[in-house]
């Protein structure tokens, strides 16, 4: 037979997890669950034909039991929290529901009660609500400006101090309004599009934003925007942080860093224009002591190749033409005046003669030299082209040295070109590097040109790249100083096998000239 219900609630009640009791009307314990037992520690055998006042009830909590069990006869049920004591003496907190059993004449049968231990949930909601205190305090906290939006509709649902001051809008003029209602968010964060870009990928920052406050000041900030789940609801929270001060200090830094280069710069500059003066000193010097030592050897040689030149023109002039001892002679003459010519080239390096300075038009002696050496490069196959304007501005020189600087590079051109070639003779109004007027004149050989290498060494004195006992060394040494002493400048534009060309720029007196492009 299956059992009465009676029993099957029984069994029910003793194997539910809460605790469950019955009591009397007179408030003795009359039943007492397995849930029970193990809630408060007693047994049922213990509990029973107890009162709970004797078992469970806290001392300071007689008085709300009493009142409670009252209520309870009067409406038939309750529902409460409160503190319950356990055998060993502790309390626990208890979720309470309480209902009157009648019989069919309408007496209290007894009085069942359920009390569900709700110690984790306690613990849960104070966690939460230390956990929401400590949200709040950094909120409300911050040194960076916090919103909290709405997920959906987009109004602002609360707005920390920060944010406040530095908007300059009250709180009650920002909660429940929709972000892009507010002045400083219209055209930035929260456009229309913006915040649906934001629902849709949950994550939106900006590093560097201008925000304008109510007052008209604009701040410099960075937002960060994160949207997520409160419970059931979905919000958006804005970090903005204000960066002013910050790209204030980076454009300072970026100033300094920029006066620091440039600063560094100009230093380079000055190096590299002291470390030219010092090779310009130290070149100075070196062609004064050559200068010095080539005037005292020149004139050491002077008076024994004048003697040794003098006998030999008296032995040669004593021989007859087929004497057989005039051959030793003829070799010894061209020698000597070899080293004749080369002591003048040191007594002209070394000497500073005053200058015969006078008013010359450059392409009347430019077509002078040429002349005077036409002879000498016919004879090696040279053709010459000359390309001069036909009106020139007027110089201030020294005829004489401005000649041997001529033919100086008219000889080296032609030594250049062993079987022949071109050497073309430009002239042309121009300009120093300062804007002054001038003239330029290029003197262009088809010759084997100069290795990149020797190009610095050109310049100085005894260097030569003409094969042995066919230079001295010194013409280009020479050349440049007359230049220079003239306020003028000398190039050499050269590459091996591709000719060379060396330009002269002298100032000019006559600055109505047009300048040639």
């Amino acid at each position: 037979m299956l059992p009465d219900n009676t029993a099957i609630a029984i069994e029910l009640l003793d194997n539910f997890p809460d605790a469950m009791m019955a009591l009397s009307p007179k408030g003795t314990v009359v039943y007492w669950n397995k849930g029970a037992e193990n809630a408060f520690g007693y047994s049922r055998d213990e509990a029973m034909g107890r009162e709970l006042t004797q078992l469970i009830i806290p001392a300071e909590r007689l008085a709300e039991e009493l009142r409670l069990f009252n209520e309870v006869m009067e409406s038939g049920h309750s529902t409460f929290e409160s503190l319950r004591k356990r055998k060993d003496g502790a309390l626990i907190p208890v979720d309470i529901s309480t209902r009157v059993i009648r019989d069919a004449e309408g007496s209290v049968k007894y009085i069942l009660s359920s009390k569900k231990d709700i110690t984790y949930r306690k613990l849960v909601e104070e966690a939460l609500q230390g956990s929401e205190l400590r949200y709040r305090r950094l909120f409300e906290s911050a040194y960076d400006g916090i919103l909290i939006l709405d997920g959906d509709s987009g109004q602002i649902v609360d707005v920390n101090p920060y944010l406040i001051e530095m908007l300059g809008f009250s709180k009650e003029q920002l909660v429940g309004k929709q972000l892009w209602e507010i002045g400083p968010f219209g055209d930035i964060l929260a456009s229309k599009v913006a915040f649906t870009e934001l629902r849709q990928q949950g994550y939106i920052r900006y590093d560097n934003l201008p925000l304008e406050s109510r007052d008209g000041q604009v701040r410099h900030v960075e937002v960060v925007s994160n949207s997520y789940l409160a419970g059931q609801s979905r919000v958006i929270q804005c970090n903005i942080r204000d960066i002013t001060d910050r790209r204030l200090t980076e454009e300072d830094l970026r100033q300094t860093n920029q006066r620091l280069e440039r600063a560094l710069a100009e230093l380079l500059t000055k190096t590299q224009e002291l470390a030219f003066m010092t090779q310009q000193l130290w070149q100075a010097s070196k062609l004064a002591t050559m200068g010095e030592l080539a005037a005292s050897v020149a004139h050491e040689l002077n008076n024994p190749l004048a003697t040794i030149s003098l006998y030999v023109e008296m032995l040669l002039g004593q021989l007859a033409s087929d004497d057989p001892n005039r051959r030793p002679l003829l070799v010894i003459e061209p020698e000597v005046e070899r080293m004749a010519t080369l002591v003048s080239n040191l007594l002209l390096f070394s000497r500073r003669s005053n200058k015969q300075i006078s008013t010359l038009n450059l392409g009347e002696e430019l077509t002078n030299s040429l002349d005077f050496i036409q002879y000498h490069l016919r004879s090696r196959n040279i053709d010459i082209v000359k390309d001069c304007a036909a009106v020139l501005p007027t110089v201030q020189a020294d005829r004489q040295q401005l000649h041997h600087v001529f033919l100086n590079l008219i000889t080296n051109a032609s030594d250049a070109m062993p079987n022949g070639g071109t050497l073309t003779v430009r002239s042309r109004g121009g300009a120093m590097a300062g804007g002054e007027p001038a003239v330029v004149i290029d003197f262009s050989d088809t010759g084997i040109g100069v290795h990149t290498d020797d190009l610095p060494k050109l310049w100085e004195p005894f260097f030569t790249t003409k094969p042995e006992g066919k230079g001295t060394g010194l013409g280009l040494a020479i050349c440049r100083r007359t230049v220079e002493e003239h306020r003028g400048t000398i190039e050499i534009e050269t590459a091996s096998g591709k000719g060379t060309t060396v330009r002269i720029t002298i100032p000019a007196t006559d600055e109505s000239i047009e300048v040639a492009e």
